[in-house]
């Protein structure tokens, strides 16, 4: 699977026990030679040496990790969020634009689900957004050389709230579209108004261009804006779209620190939304070194756009 050989291609790549591969950190003086740490100021700045600046994605060691870390997760999130969308199984020509692709789990996801049957795609194109070029570049070059004729991946390099004008203005359109985690980002990276304004632009694209029966796949952090999370643009975005029906829910946070939510926020159609299952659906065990989540936790919303009545 793809999945396993860019995990395994990451692993190689980095060497926990060399120091001298942060010795080009951004982080400069502050940079603990451990990437997890580094990982863990991203999502916790408050755990962040004192004086120090805001931590980013902004490193290559750093992305290796975040790979072999959470990839198994996120891939699995979206293998359940995919599994659902019945129109997808027998379609042959998937084209796919993926935001925030990062590391391209929801790629991961896709052709897992080929290669045990739920998909039977036979051609995939794939066109990733993510503004970190110098971050991802060598995930994405190995994931280039799986290319054939039947299998297309173009990567975009650029903030997702700027390229969305020219996606609009273009003439290639997807049948699967995911949203992989970037809410909560541009709420730490962005700002309201620029925010407001990419939802806008989006909603106008997909009212005007996307055919019936494509899909949105959101998938996210399960927490609000009041703490931290971009979950509320979810219902900001699907309340924009003309011709569409939608259902949302989320995993069980078996890690969840909350003695009144202990097994994670409410999020759904009913009172509590909580999906059956939340299992890890990939062998995360080779690279247990790396301490990866065995479950999922995440939020979604799946969108469907229907015939116009």
């Amino acid at each position: 699977m793809m999945l396993e050989m860019i995990l395994s291609k990451c692993d190689k790549r980095n060497d926990r026990h060399e120091c001298e591969q942060c010795a080009d950190c951004s982080y400069d003086t502050y940079c603990p030679h451990d990437c997890e740490k580094c990982l863990d100021y991203i999502h916790n700045p408050s755990h962040a040496p004192d004086g120090a600046p805001e931590r980013k994605y902004d490193c290559t060691h750093m992305a290796n990790v975040y790979t072999c870390k959470y990839s198994c997760r996120y891939a699995s999130e979206i293998v359940y969020a995919v599994e659902r969308l019945k129109d997808l199984s027998n379609l042959t020509d998937l084209k796919v634009l993926s935001f925030g692709c990062g590391p391209c789990t929801d790629l991961f996801a896709i052709d897992y689900l080929r290669s045990v049957g739920i998909l039977s795609y036979q051609k995939l194109e794939y066109r990733g957004v993510d503004y970190s070029e110098d971050v991802w570049k060598y995930i994405h070059r190995d994931i280039k050389t799986f290319e054939n004729e039947d299998l297309k991946i173009r990567f975009y390099y650029q903030d997702a709230c700027k390229l969305i004008h020219t996606i609009a203005q273009g003439s290639w359109v997807p049948n699967l579209i995911v949203f992989q985690y970037v809410f909560s980002d541009m709420e730490k990276h962005s700002d309201v108004k620029n925010i407001n304004s990419f939802i806008e632009t989006f909603a106008q694209y997909y009212n005007e261009k996307v055919a019936p029966n494509t899909y949105i796949i959101l998938n996210d952090v399960n927490l609000g804006r009041g703490y931290g999370g971009g979950r509320d643009y979810f219902d900001q975005l699907r309340n924009k779209l003309c011709s569409s029906i939608s259902r949302k829910g989320r995993f069980c946070n078996d890690n969840s620190k909350s003695i009144y939510y202990p097994r994670g926020y409410p999020y759904g159609e009913d009172s509590d939304g909580e999906f059956p299952k939340n299992e890890n659906r990939f062998d995360w065990s080779p690279w247990k070194q790396y301490s990866p989540f065995d479950t999922c936790a995440s939020a979604q919303m799946i969108i469907k756009k229907v015939v116009k009545k």
